[in-house]
Protein backbone atom coordinates (compact mmCIF):
# COMPACT_ATOMS: atom_id res chain seq x y z
CA UNK A 1 0.00 0.00 0.00
CA UNK A 2 1.78 3.39 -0.71
CA UNK A 3 2.58 5.71 1.86
CA UNK A 4 -0.96 8.61 0.67
CA UNK A 5 -3.62 5.11 0.92
CA UNK A 6 -1.87 4.76 4.04
CA UNK A 7 -1.89 7.97 5.64
CA UNK A 8 -5.54 8.32 5.43
CA UNK A 9 -5.97 5.15 6.94
CA UNK A 10 -4.76 6.24 10.30
CA UNK A 11 -7.72 7.86 12.13
CA UNK A 12 -9.76 4.15 11.01
CA UNK A 13 -7.16 2.78 12.95
CA UNK A 14 -7.09 4.48 15.28
CA UNK A 15 -10.68 4.44 15.76
CA UNK A 16 -10.68 0.76 15.47
CA UNK A 17 -8.67 0.58 19.14
CA UNK A 18 -11.10 2.78 20.26
CA UNK A 19 -14.07 -0.05 19.63
CA UNK A 20 -12.38 -2.39 20.69
CA UNK A 21 -10.99 -0.69 24.09
CA UNK A 22 -14.88 0.51 24.90
CA UNK A 23 -16.27 -3.18 23.44
CA UNK A 24 -19.17 -1.33 20.90
CA UNK A 25 -19.60 0.78 18.79
CA UNK A 26 -21.66 3.23 20.81
CA UNK A 27 -19.19 3.75 23.72
CA UNK A 28 -16.41 4.58 21.18
CA UNK A 29 -18.65 7.14 19.53
CA UNK A 30 -19.04 8.60 23.10
CA UNK A 31 -16.06 8.76 23.86
CA UNK A 32 -14.96 10.22 20.40
CA UNK A 33 -17.61 12.88 20.19
CA UNK A 34 -18.98 11.60 17.06
CA UNK A 35 -22.20 9.61 15.90
CA UNK A 36 -21.79 5.51 16.26
CA UNK A 37 -22.76 6.18 12.22
CA UNK A 38 -19.36 7.59 11.97
CA UNK A 39 -17.65 4.80 13.66
CA UNK A 40 -19.41 1.71 11.65
CA UNK A 41 -18.07 3.39 8.40
CA UNK A 42 -14.68 3.85 9.72
CA UNK A 43 -14.50 0.16 10.48
CA UNK A 44 -15.85 -0.52 7.43
CA UNK A 45 -13.72 1.98 5.56
CA UNK A 46 -10.75 0.02 7.35
CA UNK A 47 -12.11 -3.68 6.19
CA UNK A 48 -12.60 -2.36 2.92
CA UNK A 49 -9.08 -0.96 2.75
CA UNK A 50 -7.27 -4.06 4.06
CA UNK A 51 -9.78 -6.50 2.40
CA UNK A 52 -10.04 -7.87 5.67
CA UNK A 53 -12.51 -8.61 7.78
CA UNK A 54 -11.97 -7.18 11.52
CA UNK A 55 -14.70 -7.65 13.63
CA UNK A 56 -17.60 -10.68 13.20
CA UNK A 57 -20.97 -8.84 13.94
CA UNK A 58 -23.82 -9.85 15.37
CA UNK A 59 -27.21 -7.19 16.99
CA UNK A 60 -26.05 -7.79 20.50
CA UNK A 61 -22.27 -9.23 20.38
CA UNK A 62 -18.82 -8.48 18.48
CA UNK A 63 -15.36 -10.18 18.46
CA UNK A 64 -12.17 -9.94 16.75
CA UNK A 65 -11.78 -11.84 13.89
CA UNK A 66 -8.61 -13.35 13.83
CA UNK A 67 -6.92 -11.12 11.30
CA UNK A 68 -8.78 -8.13 13.22
CA UNK A 69 -6.85 -9.97 16.65
CA UNK A 70 -3.29 -9.41 14.72
CA UNK A 71 -4.19 -5.81 13.05
CA UNK A 72 -5.90 -4.62 16.77
CA UNK A 73 -2.33 -5.89 18.39
CA UNK A 74 -0.24 -3.86 15.21
CA UNK A 75 -2.51 -0.29 15.98
CA UNK A 76 -2.37 -0.70 19.35
CA UNK A 77 1.49 -0.42 18.67
CA UNK A 78 0.88 2.31 16.04
CA UNK A 79 -1.00 4.57 18.85
CA UNK A 80 1.93 3.74 21.50
CA UNK A 81 4.64 4.89 18.81
CA UNK A 82 2.46 8.10 17.90
CA UNK A 83 2.08 8.56 21.47
CA UNK A 84 5.99 8.51 22.18
CA UNK A 85 6.52 10.70 19.12
CA UNK A 86 4.24 13.53 20.53
CA UNK A 87 6.19 13.18 23.85
CA UNK A 88 9.32 13.66 22.81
Amino acid sequence: MDTNKLITLLPEMAIFVVVIEEGSFSKAADRLGVAPSSVSRSISKLESALNKKLLERTTRNMRLSTSGEQIYSLCVDMLKSARLATDA
